[in-house]
Protein backbone atom coordinates (compact mmCIF):
# COMPACT_ATOMS: atom_id res chain seq x y z
CA UNK A 1 0.00 0.00 0.00
CA UNK A 2 1.12 3.74 -0.70
CA UNK A 3 1.11 6.30 2.26
CA UNK A 4 -1.07 8.90 1.23
CA UNK A 5 -4.79 9.56 0.63
CA UNK A 6 -7.74 11.94 0.39
CA UNK A 7 -8.40 12.73 4.47
CA UNK A 8 -11.79 13.66 5.45
CA UNK A 9 -10.36 15.49 8.12
CA UNK A 10 -10.43 19.12 10.40
CA UNK A 11 -8.27 21.76 10.03
CA UNK A 12 -5.06 23.20 11.00
CA UNK A 13 -4.67 26.94 11.45
CA UNK A 14 -2.07 28.42 9.29
CA UNK A 15 0.07 30.83 10.66
CA UNK A 16 1.43 34.01 8.25
CA UNK A 17 5.31 34.18 8.42
CA UNK A 18 7.80 37.37 7.67
CA UNK A 19 10.73 37.18 5.71
CA UNK A 20 11.72 35.77 2.39
CA UNK A 21 14.12 33.21 3.83
CA UNK A 22 14.15 33.72 7.69
CA UNK A 23 15.84 29.97 9.17
CA UNK A 24 19.05 30.50 10.45
CA UNK A 25 19.70 27.58 11.26
CA UNK A 26 20.78 24.25 9.24
CA UNK A 27 17.74 21.69 8.71
CA UNK A 28 18.35 19.11 5.88
CA UNK A 29 14.71 16.53 5.00
CA UNK A 30 14.68 13.39 3.03
CA UNK A 31 11.38 12.86 1.67
CA UNK A 32 10.55 9.65 0.30
CA UNK A 33 8.76 11.04 -2.65
CA UNK A 34 8.17 14.46 -4.79
CA UNK A 35 5.20 16.59 -3.82
CA UNK A 36 2.70 14.77 -6.76
CA UNK A 37 3.86 11.37 -5.80
CA UNK A 38 3.34 8.41 -3.06
CA UNK A 39 5.38 6.47 -1.11
CA UNK A 40 5.34 2.79 -0.85
CA UNK A 41 5.14 0.66 2.14
CA UNK A 42 6.94 -2.45 1.95
CA UNK A 43 5.79 -5.89 3.21
CA UNK A 44 9.61 -6.99 3.98
CA UNK A 45 12.25 -4.71 4.52
CA UNK A 46 14.81 -7.24 4.81
CA UNK A 47 14.91 -7.80 0.93
CA UNK A 48 16.69 -4.25 0.77
CA UNK A 49 19.70 -6.18 2.68
CA UNK A 50 19.41 -4.57 5.71
CA UNK A 51 22.15 -5.53 8.95
CA UNK A 52 20.53 -7.34 11.89
CA UNK A 53 20.79 -5.21 14.02
CA UNK A 54 19.19 -2.20 12.74
CA UNK A 55 15.70 -2.70 12.35
CA UNK A 56 13.02 -5.44 13.61
CA UNK A 57 12.72 -7.13 10.32
CA UNK A 58 8.84 -7.33 9.02
CA UNK A 59 7.58 -4.08 6.62
CA UNK A 60 8.35 -0.84 6.67
CA UNK A 61 8.85 2.41 4.44
CA UNK A 62 10.69 1.84 1.19
CA UNK A 63 12.38 5.75 1.97
CA UNK A 64 13.33 4.24 5.17
CA UNK A 65 14.71 1.20 3.99
CA UNK A 66 16.69 2.09 1.38
CA UNK A 67 18.22 5.01 4.03
CA UNK A 68 18.61 2.93 6.90
CA UNK A 69 21.15 -0.15 4.27
CA UNK A 70 23.27 2.91 2.94
CA UNK A 71 23.79 4.71 6.41
CA UNK A 72 24.74 1.44 8.10
CA UNK A 73 27.87 0.98 5.94
CA UNK A 74 29.67 3.69 5.26
CA UNK A 75 30.24 7.88 5.72
CA UNK A 76 28.49 9.43 2.66
CA UNK A 77 28.24 12.42 0.75
CA UNK A 78 24.77 13.77 0.37
CA UNK A 79 24.94 13.58 -3.62
CA UNK A 80 26.37 10.00 -3.87
CA UNK A 81 24.04 8.83 -0.73
CA UNK A 82 21.04 10.14 -2.81
CA UNK A 83 21.95 9.12 -5.82
CA UNK A 84 21.93 5.55 -4.11
CA UNK A 85 19.38 5.65 -2.63
CA UNK A 86 17.72 6.58 -5.96
CA UNK A 87 19.07 3.21 -7.38
CA UNK A 88 17.97 0.85 -4.75
CA UNK A 89 14.30 1.94 -4.66
CA UNK A 90 14.59 1.69 -8.94
CA UNK A 91 16.52 -2.32 -8.61
CA UNK A 92 13.38 -2.67 -6.09
CA UNK A 93 10.66 -1.68 -8.87
CA UNK A 94 9.43 1.58 -6.81
CA UNK A 95 9.19 4.36 -9.09
CA UNK A 96 8.90 7.06 -5.90
CA UNK A 97 11.90 9.94 -6.21
CA UNK A 98 14.08 10.63 -3.47
CA UNK A 99 14.05 14.71 -2.74
CA UNK A 100 16.54 16.48 -0.66
CA UNK A 101 15.79 19.67 0.89
CA UNK A 102 17.84 22.32 2.92
CA UNK A 103 17.79 25.43 4.82
CA UNK A 104 20.46 26.89 2.67
CA UNK A 105 22.25 26.28 -0.47
CA UNK A 106 23.84 22.61 -0.05
CA UNK A 107 26.38 21.24 -2.09
CA UNK A 108 26.32 17.42 -2.90
CA UNK A 109 29.75 16.88 -2.16
CA UNK A 110 28.97 17.90 1.56
CA UNK A 111 29.65 15.48 4.16
CA UNK A 112 26.11 13.80 5.25
CA UNK A 113 26.17 14.39 9.57
CA UNK A 114 22.87 13.08 11.27
CA UNK A 115 24.44 15.53 13.78
CA UNK A 116 26.94 17.90 14.75
CA UNK A 117 30.15 16.09 15.66
CA UNK A 118 31.19 18.94 18.27
CA UNK A 119 27.17 18.71 19.53
CA UNK A 120 26.20 19.66 22.99
CA UNK A 121 22.84 18.34 23.22
CA UNK A 122 21.06 15.47 21.31
CA UNK A 123 17.08 15.42 21.01
CA UNK A 124 14.77 13.58 18.71
CA UNK A 125 11.50 12.96 17.73
CA UNK A 126 10.08 9.78 16.30
CA UNK A 127 6.78 9.22 14.83
CA UNK A 128 5.04 6.20 12.90
CA UNK A 129 1.30 5.58 12.46
CA UNK A 130 -0.12 2.30 11.12
CA UNK A 131 -3.47 3.50 11.36
CA UNK A 132 -4.44 0.45 13.63
CA UNK A 133 -8.67 -0.38 14.42
CA UNK A 134 -9.21 2.11 10.91
CA UNK A 135 -11.16 0.82 8.05
CA UNK A 136 -9.23 2.02 5.53
CA UNK A 137 -6.11 3.54 4.97
CA UNK A 138 -4.37 0.44 7.43
CA UNK A 139 -0.22 0.39 7.11
CA UNK A 140 1.82 -1.87 8.50
CA UNK A 141 4.89 -1.12 8.50
CA UNK A 142 5.84 2.72 10.07
CA UNK A 143 6.24 1.50 13.72
CA UNK A 144 8.92 -0.83 12.12
CA UNK A 145 10.69 2.48 10.81
CA UNK A 146 10.30 4.35 14.22
CA UNK A 147 12.34 1.40 15.86
CA UNK A 148 14.51 1.39 12.91
CA UNK A 149 15.50 5.07 13.35
CA UNK A 150 15.77 4.58 16.91
CA UNK A 151 18.37 2.28 16.61
CA UNK A 152 20.49 4.10 14.12
CA UNK A 153 20.18 7.44 16.25
CA UNK A 154 21.03 5.73 19.18
CA UNK A 155 24.42 4.39 17.67
CA UNK A 156 24.97 8.25 17.10
CA UNK A 157 24.29 9.30 20.79
CA UNK A 158 20.75 10.46 20.98
CA UNK A 159 19.41 9.21 24.43
CA UNK A 160 16.92 12.00 24.49
CA UNK A 161 14.21 10.73 22.03
CA UNK A 162 10.85 10.98 22.26
CA UNK A 163 8.20 8.23 20.71
CA UNK A 164 5.18 8.23 19.17
CA UNK A 165 3.49 5.27 17.87
CA UNK A 166 -0.16 3.84 17.98
CA UNK A 167 0.40 0.46 18.50
CA UNK A 168 -1.24 0.80 22.64
CA UNK A 169 2.13 1.49 24.27
CA UNK A 170 3.03 4.73 23.41
CA UNK A 171 2.32 8.16 23.33
CA UNK A 172 -0.45 8.29 20.30
CA UNK A 173 0.24 10.48 17.19
CA UNK A 174 -2.76 12.14 17.25
CA UNK A 175 -2.80 15.71 15.82
CA UNK A 176 -2.44 17.45 19.39
CA UNK A 177 0.18 15.42 20.67
CA UNK A 178 2.26 15.36 17.33
CA UNK A 179 2.10 18.95 17.66
CA UNK A 180 2.55 19.29 20.73
CA UNK A 181 6.28 16.64 20.25
CA UNK A 182 7.27 19.26 17.62
CA UNK A 183 7.14 22.03 19.91
CA UNK A 184 8.93 20.00 22.55
CA UNK A 185 12.09 18.96 20.22
CA UNK A 186 12.58 22.62 19.35
CA UNK A 187 11.82 24.00 22.84
CA UNK A 188 14.65 25.99 23.90
CA UNK A 189 17.18 24.96 21.14
CA UNK A 190 20.56 26.67 21.62
CA UNK A 191 23.68 26.89 19.70
CA UNK A 192 25.56 23.35 19.71
CA UNK A 193 21.56 21.26 19.73
CA UNK A 194 22.20 18.72 16.78
CA UNK A 195 17.97 17.57 16.35
CA UNK A 196 16.27 14.52 14.57
CA UNK A 197 13.22 14.39 13.55
CA UNK A 198 10.97 11.14 11.51
CA UNK A 199 7.77 10.67 10.32
CA UNK A 200 5.97 7.24 9.03
CA UNK A 201 2.45 7.65 7.90
CA UNK A 202 -0.33 8.36 5.52
CA UNK A 203 0.43 11.75 3.66
CA UNK A 204 -1.74 13.69 1.67
CA UNK A 205 -2.43 17.11 -0.51
CA UNK A 206 -5.30 19.40 0.55
CA UNK A 207 -6.41 22.60 -1.95
CA UNK A 208 -4.12 25.70 -1.23
CA UNK A 209 -7.04 28.33 -0.32
CA UNK A 210 -4.59 31.20 1.05
CA UNK A 211 -3.31 31.57 -2.02
CA UNK A 212 0.56 30.90 -1.53
CA UNK A 213 1.25 27.64 -3.00
CA UNK A 214 2.47 27.74 -6.40
CA UNK A 215 1.02 24.38 -6.89
CA UNK A 216 -2.43 25.25 -5.41
CA UNK A 217 -1.88 22.54 -3.06
CA UNK A 218 -0.67 22.13 0.52
CA UNK A 219 1.16 19.27 1.69
CA UNK A 220 0.27 17.90 5.07
CA UNK A 221 0.68 15.19 7.41
CA UNK A 222 -2.37 12.94 8.89
CA UNK A 223 -2.16 11.91 12.55
CA UNK A 224 -3.97 9.11 13.55
CA UNK A 225 -6.99 11.13 14.75
CA UNK A 226 -7.72 13.11 11.38
CA UNK A 227 -11.14 12.06 10.98
CA UNK A 228 -12.18 13.01 14.68
CA UNK A 229 -13.24 15.94 16.34
CA UNK A 230 -10.46 17.64 17.62
CA UNK A 231 -8.15 15.91 15.83
CA UNK A 232 -7.01 16.76 12.20
CA UNK A 233 -4.64 17.00 9.66
CA UNK A 234 -1.05 19.40 9.83
CA UNK A 235 -0.44 21.41 7.37
CA UNK A 236 2.94 22.59 5.59
CA UNK A 237 2.65 26.00 6.96
CA UNK A 238 2.73 24.94 10.56
CA UNK A 239 5.58 22.95 10.58
CA UNK A 240 7.47 25.66 8.79
CA UNK A 241 6.21 28.66 11.26
CA UNK A 242 6.28 26.30 14.47
CA UNK A 243 9.26 23.66 14.11
CA UNK A 244 11.61 25.33 11.66
CA UNK A 245 11.02 29.02 10.84
CA UNK A 246 12.58 30.09 14.73
CA UNK A 247 15.46 27.79 14.99
CA UNK A 248 18.59 29.85 16.30
CA UNK A 249 21.47 29.55 14.16
CA UNK A 250 24.53 27.21 15.36
CA UNK A 251 21.34 24.50 15.52
CA UNK A 252 21.29 21.62 13.33
CA UNK A 253 18.10 19.65 12.21
CA UNK A 254 17.83 16.20 10.50
CA UNK A 255 14.13 15.57 9.00
CA UNK A 256 13.23 12.28 7.68
CA UNK A 257 9.70 12.38 5.46
CA UNK A 258 8.79 8.74 4.79
CA UNK A 259 4.53 9.46 3.53
CA UNK A 260 3.38 10.28 0.12
CA UNK A 261 3.38 13.85 -0.82
CA UNK A 262 6.09 14.87 1.64
CA UNK A 263 8.71 16.75 -0.97
CA UNK A 264 8.14 20.22 0.45
CA UNK A 265 6.52 18.79 3.61
CA UNK A 266 8.58 21.44 5.62
CA UNK A 267 8.29 24.31 3.17
CA UNK A 268 12.30 24.49 2.92
CA UNK A 269 13.85 27.25 0.37
CA UNK A 270 16.23 24.83 -1.44
CA UNK A 271 15.60 21.50 -2.36
CA UNK A 272 16.11 18.85 -5.55
CA UNK A 273 14.43 15.59 -6.80
CA UNK A 274 16.81 12.82 -8.06
CA UNK A 275 15.45 12.52 -11.16
CA UNK A 276 17.14 11.66 -14.01
CA UNK A 277 18.35 14.20 -14.91
CA UNK A 278 19.61 15.86 -11.87
CA UNK A 279 21.78 12.24 -11.73
CA UNK A 280 23.25 13.45 -14.98
CA UNK A 281 24.03 16.88 -13.92
CA UNK A 282 25.79 15.00 -10.51
CA UNK A 283 27.63 13.04 -12.65
CA UNK A 284 29.06 16.01 -14.15
CA UNK A 285 29.13 17.64 -11.60
CA UNK A 286 29.54 16.61 -7.98
CA UNK A 287 29.54 19.41 -6.39
CA UNK A 288 26.65 20.70 -7.34
CA UNK A 289 24.69 23.39 -5.36
CA UNK A 290 21.05 22.84 -4.26
CA UNK A 291 19.17 24.75 -6.62
CA UNK A 292 16.82 27.61 -5.32
CA UNK A 293 13.30 26.35 -4.05
CA UNK A 294 11.38 28.31 -6.28
CA UNK A 295 7.53 27.78 -4.76
CA UNK A 296 9.18 28.84 -1.30
CA UNK A 297 10.10 31.85 -2.47
CA UNK A 298 7.23 32.85 -4.15
CA UNK A 299 5.42 31.40 -1.35
CA UNK A 300 6.73 33.58 1.36
CA UNK A 301 6.70 36.98 -0.60
CA UNK A 302 3.31 36.47 -1.76
CA UNK A 303 2.55 36.52 2.68
CA UNK A 304 4.93 39.19 2.66
CA UNK A 305 3.04 41.35 0.63
CA UNK A 306 -0.47 40.41 1.71
CA UNK A 307 1.22 41.75 5.10
CA UNK A 308 2.66 44.82 3.69
CA UNK A 309 -0.51 45.36 2.03
CA UNK A 310 -2.71 45.23 4.95
CA UNK A 311 -0.45 47.79 6.92
CA UNK A 312 -0.46 50.31 4.47
CA UNK A 313 -4.60 49.71 4.25
CA UNK A 314 -4.64 50.11 8.05
CA UNK A 315 -2.25 53.43 8.02
CA UNK A 316 -4.83 54.98 4.96
CA UNK A 317 -7.05 54.66 7.83
CA UNK A 318 -5.44 55.06 11.48
CA UNK A 319 -1.71 55.97 11.12
CA UNK A 320 0.60 53.56 12.56
CA UNK A 321 -2.25 52.10 15.26
CA UNK A 322 -4.34 51.25 12.10
CA UNK A 323 -1.67 49.67 10.46
CA UNK A 324 -1.23 47.13 13.25
CA UNK A 325 -5.09 46.83 13.38
CA UNK A 326 -5.29 46.07 9.55
CA UNK A 327 -2.56 43.84 9.81
CA UNK A 328 -4.29 41.94 12.52
CA UNK A 329 -7.37 42.14 10.63
CA UNK A 330 -5.93 40.42 7.04
CA UNK A 331 -4.13 37.47 8.91
CA UNK A 332 -7.31 37.14 10.75
CA UNK A 333 -9.49 36.95 7.55
CA UNK A 334 -6.81 35.26 6.31
CA UNK A 335 -7.39 32.31 8.60
CA UNK A 336 -11.19 32.63 8.86
CA UNK A 337 -11.13 32.21 5.05
CA UNK A 338 -8.96 29.51 4.82
CA UNK A 339 -11.16 27.75 7.99
CA UNK A 340 -14.53 28.19 5.74
CA UNK A 341 -13.01 26.64 2.75
CA UNK A 342 -11.06 23.88 4.35
CA UNK A 343 -14.40 23.14 5.64
CA UNK A 344 -16.51 23.01 2.66
CA UNK A 345 -13.63 21.04 0.92
CA UNK A 346 -13.64 18.46 4.16
CA UNK A 347 -16.81 18.05 4.12
CA UNK A 348 -17.24 17.44 0.75
CA UNK A 349 -15.02 14.52 0.72
CA UNK A 350 -16.89 13.01 4.14
CA UNK A 351 -17.43 9.56 3.00
CA UNK A 352 -14.54 9.12 0.22
CA UNK A 353 -12.63 7.69 2.87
Amino acid sequence: PCRGFEPSAQVSQTVVTMGDNPIAAKVWMVSGCKDEQTSADVSDVQTFGLPADVGPGGAGGACTSAMAKLLTTKEWQWGELLMRAREVLLQKKYTQIPQLSSSYPLHLNEKVMLKDPNARRLKGLLMGINYVGHKQGVLSGCHNDVDTWKNIIGKEGFNDVEVLKDDGASTPPTKANIEAAMLRLVSGAQAGDSLFMQYSGHGSQVKDTSGDEESGMDQVLVPMDYNQPGGGIIVDDWIFDKVVKDLPAGVTLFCVMDCCHSGSIMDLPYAIPITNAVVQQYNNNPSMELPTNKAFHIKHKRRLAAVAAAGVAGCCVGGPVGCIVGMCGAFCCMWRNEIKDKGREIKAQVGQI
